[in-house]
């Protein structure tokens, strides 16, 4: 698993384990979303990486309707802040290589 469902728990202060099936498949895709946006596997010891899960993990969690009155594409509130550093750059070019 990803990220511990004792961590994920505390996150959302639950104290029961009635939803874990549904928080470790939360964790699952947030896992799978963090790897594919920094374009590196998931590191359950980076700590931005485990706090952008657990971001994304409350979001899907507390927002599982279709519908919503907000915007459908905007993360949490500090994902992108906190996976930037990790993101692999793609800007095209190519340093030269001294002779």
């Amino acid at each position: 698993m990803s990220l511990p469902i004792a961590l994920i728990r505390a996150h959302l202060v639950i104290d029961h384990d009635a939803d874990d099936q549904l928080l470790t498949h939360y964790a699952a895709v947030s896992a799978l979303w963090v790897a594919a946006y920094v374009g590196a596997p998931f590191d359950a010891n980076n700590a931005l990486m485990v706090q952008a899960a657990l971001l994304l993990v409350a979001t899907q969690y507390e927002s599982r309707e279709a519908v919503t009155f907000s915007n459908a594409y905007q993360l949490p509130f500090g994902v992108h802040d906190l996976l930037s550093p990790l993101k692999d750059r793609v800007t095209g070019h190519v340093a030269e290589v001294a002779a």
